[in-house]
């Protein structure tokens, strides 16, 4: 009894991000490509012209799942601006960009208040990242191996305050 209770709430909030997620509306801001997939050398469905409405249908990275004109393929979310929605007044200031006053963070637009309170680490990740680091003597190595040339760049001046 209790599991059937579980799994019924499960899905009735499963249905509901679902059905929010649905209903939200974006505007094409550079004309581009429709893609199969979310991957930049995936099959082109078909262009996108700007000020094309859209209908947002998923998010994957830094792809949004769209639906326009009976299509439904997938576009960089940096080529959509979203609709403005009614929210609640919060103090996110700070967080706000642009006209759409929605979140950006990372330079991935999309993200609101609670996508961002809710994110946590993922220390599979963070330990797999670890994993790919170099000592400084193994990168010379690869770069005169590669006959990159060093470079030293030095810091900028401050600028002055006005």
């Amino acid at each position: 009894m209790r599991s059937t209770r579980v799994i019924l709430i499960a899905a009735i909030a499963l249905l509901s991000a679902t059905a929010a997620l649905a209903n939200e509306r974006g505007v094409v801001i550079r004309a581009g490509d429709l893609f199969a997939e979310p991957f930049i050398d995936a099959a082109k469905l078909g262009p996108l012209a700007s000020n094309q409405p859209v209908t947002i249908v998923e998010r994957k990275g830094g792809w949004l799942a769209v639906e326009v004109g009976g299509r439904r393929g997938w576009v960089r979310m940096l080529n959509v601006r979203l609709e403005a929605q009614a929210r609640p007044a919060t103090n996110t200031a700070a967080l706000r960009t642009g006209s759409t006053g929605r979140t950006v963070a990372t330079g991935v637009k999309g993200l609101d208040e609670v996508d961002i309170r809710n994110a946590s680490i993922d220390r599979d990740q963070l330990a797999q990242l670890g994993g790919l680091a170099v000592s400084s003597d193994d990168a010379r190595q690869r770069a005169i191996q590669d006959n990159l040339k060093e470079a030293k760049v030095d810091y900028l001046k401050p600028g002055k305050i006005k």
